[in-house]
């Protein structure tokens, strides 16, 4: 097993709130019904779309979610079946002919990442577009984002572009107190 981890930098300062990844990710990966693998929320308010603060300073900024790919991923470790599993390329995936639907990987998830497919009672989740990075692309997310306010990369490689930039932007990861060593970074 390798020790390449992909990750994905993701700043807010850019993102628009368009939704252009959520739809993008649904629509090429057809996930089933109400699920989707990556989601916009509006920083600061539980209400899209409403900003934070008052006149003459409201705020309206945007967070992409999706799964954070971790390093030390609860929905692995708690997953009874082994379904849930972390490759060598850093990827957290599952093995839908393995997986009985129990929901654990969400319960453990700080991320709320895992969704159940409605259609096969199992679980499905964001996969960084592995399809597409086996063949030297980007992730449908990150093609997709008019404010390319995603950068997709190794993030195990110090010399990276998407490395260079975590530091240079000093980049966080979202709710690091879990433990779970998230791949997904935020500025």
């Amino acid at each position: 097993m390798s020790n390449k981890q992909y990750g994905m930098l993701l700043d807010t300062t850019r993102c628009v709130g368009c939704q252009t990844c959520v739809i993008g990710c649904k629509i090429n990966h057809k996930v089933p019904g109400d699920a989707h693998w990556s989601s916009v929320e509006t920083i600061g308010n539980k209400v899209m779309y409403q900003p934070t603060g008052k006149y003459p300073n409201p705020v309206l900024a945007f967070r992409p979610r999706l799964c954070n790919h971790c390093s030390d991923p609860a929905c692995v470790k708690n997953c009874p079946t082994g379904a849930m599993h972390k490759d060598d390329n850093g990827i957290v995936s599952v093995n839908q002919d393995v997986c009985i639907g129990c929901q654990y990987c969400v319960w453990a998830c700080p991320y709320n990442a895992p969704k159940l497919d409605t259609e096969k009672k199992v679980m499905s989740k964001c996969t960084f577009c592995m399809e597409l990075i086996e063949k030297g692309e980007k992730p449908y997310c990150v093609e997709s984002c008019p404010a390319e306010a995603r950068i997709f990369g190794v993030i195990s490689d110090p010399s990276s572009e998407i490395s260079r930039l975590i530091a240079a932007k000093h980049a966080q990861p979202l709710l690091p107190q879990f433990g779970t060593k998230p791949s997904v970074y935020y500025v």
